[in-house]
């Protein structure tokens, strides 16, 4: 049996915009493309595995959310603007998959992650937060 640690999340947006974020088994990286070309991005994080969402807010503002799993911690990466920042989400997980959307000028986001244990567990953020664990339960 393989026990492969990398993986791949994409997120896009617009008439087209992509980010590619993939793991190497060490490292996560980005890469981005715009306009017809492919460019390395400015994201880089140790972690094992990745998973992605985002969303563009009612002025138009792109955000991204990149959760990197990284010696079984899963960690939360944002993009709101300019920059990327850690975020509020950190708890323990070896994988995780994430879904965003925005509504009624509130961003809703569900991080299903994957213990330890097999049991997957839903991490919900709604509006301004804070994070809480929601009702899904599976394995």
């Amino acid at each position: 049996m393989f026990n492969f640690n990398y993986s791949t999340a994409v997120v896009s947006w617009g008439n087209i915009s992509l980010r590619v974020y993939s793991s190497d088994g060490q490292n996560v990286t980005e890469k981005c493309w715009d306009s017809g070309s492919w460019y390395v991005g400015a994201f880089k994080a140790e972690g094992q595995t990745v998973s992605a969402a985002s969303w563009v807010d009612a002025s138009g503002q792109i955000h991204i959310r990149a959760y990197v799993s990284d010696q079984g911690k899963i960690v939360e990466h944002c993009w709101d603007k300019d920059k990327w920042y850690i975020g509020a989400l950190s708890t323990d997980g070896t994988h995780s998959s994430a879904t965003a959307w925005y509504a009624n000028n509130a961003v809703h986001l569900r991080v299903y992650v994957t213990k330890v244990s097999g049991e997957v567990q839903e991490q919900c953020w709604d509006g301004s937060g804070p994070w809480y664990v929601g009702v899904y339960e599976g394995s």
